[in-house]
C-alpha cells in the first residue's frame, strides 16, 4: 500500500507538520543508509576503509587526477573529511599525491595498482546492490527514475548555492542561522 504524500491543498490548509517518512531528503538519505551499511561491512573490515575513504576511492577512480578541492565537491564531504580521507588512502597504498604536470602547485590524486584492484572489487558488489534496486522496475520506469533524480539533483545543487535563508522564506527568522 502506498502511503499519502501531502498535497498543496495540505499545504495551503496549514499542515505544517513534518511527516519524516515522506519528507523526499529523507527518504533518499535512508535508501542509501541502507544500501551503504552493508557495504561498509565490506569494504570497512576488508580494506580498512572509511566511508569517506569509500567515496574518495570511487571518485578518483572513476575520474583520475582531481585536485582534492574537485574530490570534496563531487563527494559531497567537508574539506577535513576529504584531507584525512584522501591521507588514508594514500597511508594504505590505495593512492598517491602528485603535483600536476601542468601546475605544480596543483597536487591531483591517483589510484595505485592496489587502489584499482580494492576498487573493482568494491564495483562488483556497487553494480549487484545497484541490479538489485533496479531489479522491481521496468525499463521505462528506470529511464523516469533517472530523469527525475536529474531534476531533483538539479533543485539539490540550486539550494545549496543559494542557501537556506533564500529557500527557507516564510520560517520564521528567529529559526534561521545567521551563519547561512
Amino acid at each position: 500500500m502506498q502511503k499519502k504524500r501531502p498535497t498543496k491543498a495540505s499545504e495551503k490548509s496549514g499542515d505544517q507538520r513534518l511527516h519524516l517518512d515522506q519528507w523526499l531528503p529523507y527518504r533518499l538519505f535512508i535508501i542509501a543508509a541502507r544500501v551503504a551499511e552493508p557495504l561498509a561491512d565490506y569494504y570497512g573490515p576488508r580494506y580498512g576503509l572509511s566511508q569517506a575513504a569509500w567515496r574518495i576511492l570511487a571518485t578518483v577512480g572513476d575520474k583520475p587526477g582531481m585536485s582534492a578541492r574537485q574530490i570534496r565537491h563531487a563527494a559531497g564531504l567537508d574539506q577535513f573529511a576529504t584531507s584525512r580521507a584522501i591521507a588514508q588512502l594514500c597511508e594504505l597504498g590505495y593512492a598517491e599525491r602528485n603535483a600536476a604536470e601542468r601546475d605544480k602547485r596543483r597536487a591531483e590524486v591517483h589510484l595505485t595498482r592496489q587502489g584499482q584492484t580494492v576498487l573493482a572489487d568494491l564495483t562488483k558488489i556497487c553494480l549487484s546492490i545497484e541490479n538489485e534496486l533496479w531489479a522491481g522496475l521496468s525499463e521505462k520506469q528506470r529511464g523516469e527514475l533517472n530523469a527525475l533524480l536529474d531534476v531533483i539533483d538539479k533543485g539539490s545543487v540550486g539550494i545549496a548555492s543559494r542557501g537556506l535563508r533564500a529557500i527557507a522564506g516564510d520560517a520564521p527568522a528567529e529559526s534561521i542561522p545567521d551563519d547561512q
